[in-house]
């Protein structure tokens, strides 16, 4: 696989209006959210964009369930039922079968700036009567840039460059955060893998949009600020890494689906390779500069293991012991 920087075109496709602004939804899937993540969800209400909430906590709290139903803010209780993959699941039905067009993703800690909805509305004009998803670029608040967005064939892969005040960009791979699908996109590639639970749940759907030939873009006129773990910067000589941070339970769901998409992806899709590439990477990241070195790198060794045999679904149920020792960990 070779990976090269390449300045990509707005398509002619993407410039003319296809039909009607459809209606775009929004989905936020919340686990155990605090006071102040509640107040930037009221902040994504907007007169004609229904909000759905679904809530991953294993106990909801009935003030909260008041507070969501005064903003005129749907709630559904999944309690973590397929984990983050469930959580999209439960609520794109909900939104869809109300006629929904199009929904946007985001979790508890998404912010976006004033105008999304209207970016994203024209963006979904543009695009017409067709599959798509359409994702913001992430700025990566940990390290303060943004993350590289790819565009493949599902051999090699590019690093996007835009050009200044670009529209619409094709790339292949779009973090679920921010990100809007269309309802004949989630016709077309079905639900969200639930086995798979948390962790490269967005990276098998982007791998799936490719084989079956449903275009992904990102929005470069939108930015999504977004944490991804604890991320920190470390030097080595002259070579500058960066570390993760996450836990063990994380690194177990990683290295596991990760390898997991490989075997299922690879023989058609050789850039599938990639997910394990990255554990390989965070195995190094923990040897060299993580804490609880003995529980990542147990998690990670489990998770291969399992992601080679099938055995998927939350860690309690796939590995009830590693489970219950790192939850003591």
């Amino acid at each position: 696989m070779t990976i090269m920087s390449e300045t990509i075109s707005s398509p002619a496709s993407v410039t003319a209006a296809g039909s009607a602004a459809p209606l775009i939804g929004a989905l936020v899937v919340l686990y155990r959210p605090t006071p102040q993540q509640l107040t930037h969800l009221f902040e994504l209400c907007q007169p004609g964009v229904p909000v759905v909430v679904v809530d991953n906590s294993p106990v909801a709290a009935a003030s909260m369930v008041n507070g969501l139903a005064t903003h005129g803010i749907a709630y559904l209780r999944n309690a973590n039922r397929g984990g983050i993959a469930g959580a999209y699941n439960r609520g794109l039905t909900h939104l869809f079968e109300r006629g929904v067009g199009a929904v946007a993703l985001f979790d508890q800690d998404s912010r976006v700036s004033a105008d999304y909805f209207r970016v994203m509305r024209e963006s979904c004009t543009a695009l017409g009567a067709r599959p798509y998803a359409i994702g913001p670029r992430i700025y990566d608040e940990n390290i303060r840039r943004f993350l590289p967005q790819m565009y493949s064939n599902g051999f090699s892969i590019r690093t996007l460059i835009f050009d200044a005040g670009a529209s619409l960009q094709p790339c292949s791979f779009l973090l679920s955060s921010g990100c809007v699908i269309s309802r004949l996109a989630y016709e077309r590639l079905g639900a969200f893998a639930e086995p798979l639970f948390i962790d490269h749940v967005d990276t098998e759907y982007s791998l799936r949009a490719l084989l079956r030939g449903v275009p992904f873009y990102v929005e470069p006129r939108l930015i999504l600020s977004h944490r991804i773990g604890e991320k920190r910067q470390h030097r080595l000589g002259p070579i500058r890494l960066t570390s993760m941070n996450h836990p063990a339970f994380r690194r177990y769901y990683m290295a596991r689906n990760g390898m997991h998409l490989c075997l299922q992806y690879v023989p058609s899709l050789p850039v599938a390779l990639i997910p394990n590439l990255i554990t390989l990477m965070q195995v190094c990241q923990v040897l060299l500069f993580e804490s609880g070195k003995l529980a990542k790198l147990s998690g990670i060794a489990c998770g291969i293991v399992d992601g080679m045999l099938g055995r998927l679904g939350p860690l309690e149920a796939a590995r009830p012991r590693l489970a219950a020792r790192l939850a003591r960990d």
